[in-house]
């Protein structure tokens, strides 16, 4: 289970709600890229300290899936003109109808 599905599980659970509060703000700064104090995370217990260490973990990880996909995105973008000025190079078969038109 992922750390944000453990939060939401906690808070409908009526977990310590000052421990909580911090796993509450910690996880809306890192949504909002608002700064964090990191000091509230001494004043948790550990296992909810586990939990804000995923919530890092996993959102760093997620944050590195969206810069790949922008970038794919935009490599796509950057391809496709390319692709479109060359019919050659056009894999999809566009190309082949429009010579099949021609034809017939």
């Amino acid at each position: 289970m992922n750390a944000a599905k453990k939060i939401r599980r906690f808070i409908e659970e009526g977990h310590d709600p000052q421990q909580m509060q911090v796993l509450k703000e910690l996880a809306s700064s890192l949504e909002m890229g608002r700064s964090f104090d990191l000091s509230q995370l001494y004043d948790i217990d550990m296992r909810y300290f586990d939990v804000a260490i995923d919530l890092l973990k996993d959102w760093r990880f997620d944050h590195h899936i969206s810069s790949r996909s922008k970038l794919l995105e935009q490599l796509l973008t950057e391809i496709a003109p390319a692709q479109q000025a060359s019919p050659e190079a056009d894999g999809n078969g566009k190309s082949c109808r429009g010579k099949d038109k021609s034809k017939g």
